[in-house]
C-alpha cells in the first residue's frame, strides 16, 4: 500500500475527507463529483431505457460494459454522499479514494455534455479568458461557493471547472515564480555575506 493510501485508511476511520493530491484546485473534486454523478442527460437515460429493454443475452460485449458503467456511476454517486461520514465502512471511503485517483472528472464531464453545450462552453471560456484577472478571480469565488454551485447548470459547472482550474494555476505559477525569486534574491545576499562581509575572506 503506498503512503496517500495509508494515510487515507487511517483518515477513514476518523471520519476526515481524503481528497488526492492531483486533484487539489480552486472547486473542491467531492462536490464536482457528487453534482456529475448524480446527473442524467436525456441522451444518457434514453440509452439507459434502451439497454434496459434488452435481454442481457442479447447485449453485445461493449453494451454489457456500457451498462455495467451506468451502474457503477449510481453506486458511487450514493457512496460520495456519506464519503467521510459515520455511515461510509472504511472499505467504502477507500473506493470513493481510489475512484478520484484514478478517474478523470474532465473525461467524465465531457462525457455527460452534448455537441451543443460543449460548443457554447468552448466560446463562453475564450471569452472569460481574456477578462482581467480580478473579474475572474471574483467569478471564481463566488461561483464555488456550495449554495452557488448548486444551483449552476452542467454546463456552466463545467465552464467554472475549466477556468478555475486555470486562474489556479496561473496563482501556483506565480507563487512558485516568487519563491524562486526570492530564493535567487537570499542566495545573492549570502554570496556578498561571504564575499564582502565585515570579516572578508
Amino acid at each position: 500500500m503506498d503512503t496517500n493510501r495509508l494515510v487515507a485508511s487511517k483518515l477513514a476511520k476518523q471520519g476526515i475527507k481524503m481528497i488526492p493530491h492531483k486533484e487539489m484546485g480552486n472547486i473542491s473534486p467531492i462536490i464536482e463529483w457528487m453534482k456529475w454523478l448524480s446527473y442524467e442527460p436525456e441522451f444518457e437515460r434514453k440509452r439507459m431505457g434502451y439497454l434496459d429493454s434488452k435481454k442481457i443475452s442479447e447485449l453485445s460485449y461493449e453494451e454489457l460494459k456500457e451498462a455495467s458503467i451506468y451502474s457503477r456511476n449510481k453506486i458511487f454517486a450514493r457512496l460520495f454522499q456519506i464519503y467521510g461520514t459515520k455511515e461510509c465502512s472504511e472499505e467504502e471511503y477507500m473506493k470513493v479514494y481510489d475512484f478520484m485517483c484514478q478517474e478523470s472528472i474532465e473525461k467524465f464531464m465531457l462525457s455527460k455534455l452534448t455537441s451543443e453545450e460543449l460548443q457554447f462552453a468552448k466560446q463562453e471560456i475564450g471569452r472569460l479568458c481574456k477578462c482581467p484577472t480580478e473579474e475572474l478571480h471574483a467569478k471564481v469565488i463566488e461561483e464555488k461557493k456550495p449554495e452557488n454551485y448548486a444551483k449552476l447548470s452542467m454546463v456552466e459547472a463545467y465552464i467554472l471547472h475549466i477556468i478555475s482550474n486555470a486562474y489556479y494555476k496561473s496563482c501556483v505559477s506565480e507563487a512558485d515564480q516568487e519563491i524562486k525569486t526570492q530564493r535567487e534574491k537570499y542566495s545573492l545576499f549570502r554570496e556578498k555575506d561571504i564575499n564582502f562581509g565585515p570579516y572578508g575572506i
